[in-house]
């Protein structure tokens, strides 16, 4: 069983990490080395999740079973954690799988891979680590010359003694999924569906659109 697995997260920046870009690469690699990608699946899941706590990652290590192979687009797709990816090369040599990552080949058949895989590990985990500064930044940039106008406060936004919007902090982070998940190629209504799903709010499509579409909104 020749499996695909893409990923995308809420909170992370996704330029050119796409749900259809990642399939494309899977399968341009998969053609590239004579084999067929049998199932793709894929997940809206941060990195740094364990991989025992992904439903669907779950769902595919059951479907691989022994002498499957796996095939991600990036290193980073699979995992941010360093540990955890070194974990799951060791794990797949015990089941005779093989992992293959479009920009650095068969992890288990290819020596210079496995150092690659090693160094592009760390960095993911770093990448990790400076995602979650950037969405701190984005909620000073958002404090700045933010009056409230009166009416109801907007959404991500709460009202301080200074008559100035300033962050919620869980609105806020659902706002960053929103936007992290428009810029990942979903629409509207799918984007409503993710949010239901994680933080169990139900926001309708039409004011997930008025939402992403003010203007100051548009630069995070």
């Amino acid at each position: 069983m020749n499996i695909a697995y893409i990923r995308v997260s809420h909170i992370e920046s996704l330029n050119g990490t796409s749900l259809d870009t990642q399939e494309k690469r899977c399968r341009a690699f998969s053609e590239l080395h004579g084999f067929k990608i049998d199932k793709v699946y894929s997940e809206i899941v941060s990195g740094g999740v364990e991989f025992r706590k992904r439903k669907v990652f779950q769902k595919v290590l059951k479907e691989l079973g022994s002498n499957g192979r796996l095939i991600v687009s990036r290193l980073d797709r699979l995992s941010r954690s360093v540990l955890q990816t070194l974990q799951l090369v060791e794990d797949f040599k015990k089941s005779h799988n093989q992992l293959c990552i479009t920009d650095i080949g068969n992890v288990h058949k290819d020596g210079v891979s496995k150092v690659f895989i090693t160094i592009l590990a760390s960095l993911a985990e770093i990448e990790r680590t400076n995602i979650s500064e950037r969405i701190k930044a984005s909620k000073e940039i958002a404090k700045q010359e933010r009056r409230y106008l009166g009416g109801y406060s907007e959404f991500g936004y709460k009202v301080d003694k200074n008559n100035q919007l300033i962050p919620d902090d869980k609105e806020f982070e659902m706002l960053q999924s929103m936007i992290s998940l428009r810029r990942s190629g979903l629409g509207y209504r799918q984007i409503s569906d993710e949010i239901k799903n994680k933080y169990g709010k139900r926001i309708y499509f039409p004011q997930v659109h008025k939402i992403l579409n003010r203007d100051h909104n548009r630069h995070f």
